[in-house]
């Protein structure tokens, strides 16, 4: 329950995932995401000058905001290196940004190494063929609902929201309530901004 201005307001605690999703969301310290398909809704603008720009979800940004509230690890791993993809990452409290990776699985697996964060206590959201190995080396793997028929195969939980309107968002609230931080992190977040 959070007061503000003097009125009471209840915040939504209620998880609506299968109980093996909920366990494996209560131990994640690191979420980890592909940006083309899963921060983007995956089309990229092309102008005649050969800039590409791409178009990403607010309410993904608030979850950003959420995490560094609480400390919750952040990180990004994207096969391609797009310069709008490092302005917009670099806005939010992202612990580690990749991009231009060729072999994103490689990466992982260093940083883990480098944040003594065993990928078991990940979560992995993708939506292309390419995130396949990640997903299976993480606790959470998790899809959204327009990745390939493989991925969501893969996935032990997939969105509601497809990527590029919340789909990290939805994930993030799902590992906040789980882990008993939710209240918290709106808490810090809106004295914030």
């Amino acid at each position: 329950m959070l007061e503000i201005n003097g009125k009471k307001i209840e915040l939504d605690s209620s998880l609506d995932a299968p109980a093996e999703v909920i366990e494996a969301a209560r131990k994640v310290e690191l979420i980890v995401m592909d940006v083309d398909g899963v921060l983007t809704d995956g089309h990229t603008y092309q102008l005649n000058s050969g800039e590409q720009f791409l178009c990403f979800s607010a309410e993904d940004g608030t979850a950003f905001a959420l995490c560094g509230a609480v400390g919750l690890h952040l990180a990004v791993i994207s096969g391609r290196d797009l310069e709008a993809a490092r302005i917009r990452m670099g806005r939010f409290p992202i612990t580690e940004m990749h991009f231009g990776c060729v072999n994103k699985e490689l990466v992982l697996s260093e940083m883990s190494r480098r944040l003594k964060i065993p990928c078991e206590r990940m979560a992995y959201i993708g939506d292309d063929l390419n995130d396949l190995p990640l997903m299976a080396r993480v606790g959470l793997p998790v899809a959204v609902p327009n990745a390939a028929p493989e991925v969501i195969k893969a996935a032990s939980y997939c969105t509601s929201k497809a990527g590029g309107e919340g789909a990290v968002r939805e994930l993030v609230t799902l590992v906040l309530k789980a882990r008993g931080l939710y209240e918290q992190a709106v808490e810090k977040y809106l004295r914030e901004h």
